[in-house]
């Protein structure tokens, strides 16, 4: 039969042995948990990058339409403008007949 010390030395290793296996698999475990953060961190900055990209370019877009609106209100003007003076025109012309079939 074992004595006491001799139980209680096997149990020491038998302690140290679980110990080492669940320390190695704790930083196996931790190398992966931090393999897949550093994963999804470059994922979340290229996401970041394209967002801003996304930006940028809607900026550039609602400043187009804006220059846009700007622009097609001045054709509007212009072409009322030109409305007027061609009915200012006509009526001149119909004048202008009308005062060469008196004669």
């Amino acid at each position: 039969m074992a004595s006491p010390q001799d139980i209680l030395a096997a149990l020491a290793k038998v302690e140290e042995s679980l110990y080492g296996r669940l320390h190695a698999d704790i930083s196996a475990l931790r190398l992966e948990v931090n393999g897949r953060f550093d994963a999804i961190e470059v994922r979340l900055d290229r996401l970041e990058t394209e967002y801003q990209m996304i930006v940028a370019g809607l900026r550039r877009v609602e400043e187009a339409l804006a220059e846009d609106r700007t622009e097609r209100a001045r054709l509007r003007a212009a072409v009322a403008e030109l409305k007027t003076k061609l009915s200012q025109l006509e009526a001149r012309v119909r004048d202008l007949e009308a005062s060469l079939a008196e004669e």
